[in-house]
């Protein structure tokens, strides 16, 4: 794939169907006591729809079905029993034959044999898999009465690309399981009796036409805008999740998708409807945060970093060592528990293997308690073989639990990549399926977190939709086609949090973030570029530092003013500064920050090699409000000259008043003294507060790993 193609997909919306079709194609799924059900449904399906329905029911392998006959006895639809690849058409029913398997492509239904035990365990799911990614909005997927989870983890799929869910009454169904696990998942939209699911197709299909959101206009009314300025709002104030920075088009179908739900006519109306029912927001929030997974998602990536890149996360690692890797944006946590799996295969075959563990998150809650739980039903290990199954699950009920070893060597936290501090010293970071969602400015962001968490070297895994576009200088290629990247070396950068309105900005009104210059070195020497050097070699020396006192440009001639003390390197001006000029220096830092002007402090005496020589120590705070530099400060750190005894002015004192100058002359260095002696009180007491809230994390880390335990 070439780069304009990675980048389409990049700033692409996350599903876009195969094809010109514009009809619906609703996927039925159903197993035991599904023919009743089928019958009920069909029966209540009208002769002109302009939908085509597909109906995968869970048969035996050794069953001749009938189905194709027993429901065009009650269907005013033709059906047909699919044998070969065939073109789906609206009005027409198309049954699955026995011991084969149904996907959609290119607007065809392609037939294919059943050659794994996965696939036999969960043709539902499979077939909604694909009927998602070919058709996305205009994907609606039923789940009838059966037994199993058969067709739960498929409708995940069919929400996260905005189509359809619905499913027949549990206390209907003659069979609840599948209905009651689809349920369980929290995305479905109606639960309908068998009768009743037509209807409610025809009407969603109807307010399809009516809500032409998902396709919204560049330049949005002033109304529209004010309608997703409160929808957002809203939903951060009642869920606390943040969704300005996702893209523009990704947002407006989820809402377009609750909208169509409720059967509403338009975005403002929405608005209102939010505000008046307080569980839509949670409603929206599922919808928004919808978490699909599956375990080796694109099993040739994860060949591709098996053979590629896991011996390189072992290499020169011996027992007392980690190999430490973050899955961030995790769901449920089946990619998570991949990764562990393959880490921990590849380290049973070393002799003196390396310690293992696997940072996993998302801002999921519900989606984190479910991966912690480590338990999985048979249609979300469908993509697994028999073999992994055996070596890394126990069999539980009517599902797996992933084992105990596995699931201590990953720890699952919530977790925030865009606001929260990343994980550090990874040699490998994954982030599959997120970046797509986001903003230019965002995934930026996302990726200077990666970066950073990376050691030196590190590699980073993304999505099949997703590139390293507008990060090159951060990451290099090794493998292209299955989207492995490496860190580069670059220097240490400035890390600024992602502004607020990410979207609305894109819609008209608040202002886009401004984005730095590119400061690109120049191929020869400027004017600018030599006066600077000529400043560096003549000026008095100087460091730069922002609020926090952290040093962030040092003159050359500064190095002699600092000392590096032992322990955790800092890069604090108060820390690396000589001791003699640390109490005046902070004093007169403190000054600048609180009257907004410069400061200086004279006479201050340190021994610069073997002479003793005084030193002025200036503070200057940028204050011009329209400079981008306005919170810095500029510190200057000059030699006084000492002025000889006969060129010292003269100073006329009456004998009467000499007693009291030598009084105040007194009380001076004793306030001088006290100020001192607060400044140095002061320091300790910082000191000692830094120590005990080290301590403070600790204990919360600790806490940390017993909650977990807990709740394994």
């Amino acid at each position: 794939m070439d780069e304009a193609t990675d980048k389409d997909l990049f700033d692409a919306e996350a599903v876009t169907p195969d094809g010109d079709e514009n009809f619906l194609v609703v996927g039925i799924g159903a197993s035991a006591g599904g023919v009743r059900a089928l019958r009920n449904f069909f029966a209540n399906v009208p002769a002109h729809t302009g939908m085509a329905y597909v109906v995968i029911l869970h048969l035996s392998p050794d069953h001749d079905s009938q189905l194709a006959e027993v429901l065009q006895s009650v269907s005013l639809l033709p059906v047909i029993k699919v044998e070969q690849r065939v073109r789906v058409e609206p009005d027409h029913v198309y049954v699955i034959p026995p011991n084969k398997n149904l996907e959609v492509n290119d607007g065809h239904i392609d037939v294919l044999d059943v050659t794994r035990n996965e696939v036999r365990r969960a043709p539902i799911d499979i077939f909604f898999r694909t009927l998602a990614q070919s058709h996305g909005p205009r994907a609606v997927s039923v789940v009838l009465s059966g037994t199993g989870a058969n067709g739960s983890m498929g409708m995940k799929h069919i929400k996260e690309m905005g189509g359809l869910c619905i499913v027949q009454d549990p206390l209907e169904a003659e069979y609840d399981d599948m209905p009651r696990h689809s349920l369980a998942t929290g995305l479905v939209d109606h639960v309908l009796s068998a009768t009743q699911i037509p209807a409610q197709i025809i009407a969603y299909r109807e307010q399809l036409k009516r809500v032409g959101i998902t396709n919204s206009p560049l330049n949005p009314n002033e109304a529209e805008l004010d309608a997703l300025r409160d929808i957002l709002t809203h939903l951060k104030v009642r869920t606390g999740h943040d969704f300005w920075n996702y893209k523009r088009p990704t947002v407006l179908r989820r809402i377009a998708r609750r909208i169509s739900v409720h059967e509403l006519p338009d975005l403002i109306a929405y608005s209102h409807f939010i505000h008046e029912n307080p569980a839509e927001a949670t409603a929206l929030l599922k919808d928004l945060l919808i978490s699909v997974t599956n375990f080796f998602r694109d099993p040739k990536a994860f060949e591709a970093l098996q053979r590629e890149i896991t011996p390189k996360l072992f290499e020169g690692k011996g027992a007392d060592d980690q190999v430490r890797v973050w899955v961030a944006g995790c769901a449920t946590g089946e990619e998570a528990y991949s990764v562990a799996m393959m880490l921990t295969e590849y380290a049973a075959k070393l002799a003196f293997a390396p310690q293992i563990q696997v940072f996993a998150t998302d801002i999921d809650e519900d989606a984190i308690a479910t991966a912690r739980d480590g338990f999985y039903t048979v249609s979300d290990t469908a993509d697994l073989s028999p073999e992994y199954l055996s070596r890394h699950f126990v069999k539980e009920g009517a599902g797996y639990r992933v084992r105990r070893e596995i699931r201590e060597r990953v720890l699952f936290a919530v977790h925030n990549i865009i606001k929260d501090p990343p994980f550090a010293h990874l040699g490998l970071a994954t982030c599959r399926n997120f970046l797509i969602y986001l903003n230019r400015t965002a995934q930026r962001r996302v990726m200077e977190v990666l970066h950073f968490a990376l050691n030196p070297g590190g590699y980073l895994m993304l999505g099949a939709s997703e590139s390293v576009d507008g990060a090159g200088d951060l990451f290099s290629v090794i493998d292209k086609e299955h989207r492995i990247y490496q860190g580069r070396a670059v220097e240490t950068r400035l890390v600024f949090p992602v502004p607020d309105g990410g979207i609305v900005s894109r819609l008209g009104k608040l202002p886009e973030a401004r984005r730095a210059p590119d400061l690109q070195p120049a191929q020869r020497p400027t004017y600018a570029h030599l006066h600077q050097r000529l400043l560096e070699r003549y000026a008095p020396p100087s460091i730069v530092v922002n609020e926090d006192y952290d040093i962030l440009h040092i003159s050359e001639s500064a190095g002699k003013f600092m000392q590096i003390p032992g322990g955790e390197l800092s890069s604090n001006l108060l820390t690396l500064i000589r001791p003699e000029l640390r109490l005046e220096l902070r004093a007169a830092l403190y000054q600048a920050t609180t009257k907004k002007t410069d400061v200086e402090s004279n006479g201050i005496r340190i021994l610069v090699g073997e002479e003793t020589k005084s030193i002025k120590v200036r503070v200057r705070p940028v204050l011009n409000d329209e400079d981008k530099a306005r919170g810095f400060f500029l510190v200057l750190l000059e030699e006084a000259n000492e002025s000889t005894p006969n060129d010292q002015p003269k100073v006329v004192v009456n004998d009467n008043d000499e007693p009291l100058v030598r009084r105040l002359e007194q009380e001076l260095l004793e306030v001088r003294t006290q100020l001192r002696g607060t400044l140095e009180h002061h320091e300790l007491q910082r000191e000692e507060l830094r120590a005990s809230n080290e301590e403070l994390q600790a204990m919360n880390e600790e806490m940390r790993s017993a909650v977990e335990e807990l709740e394994t």
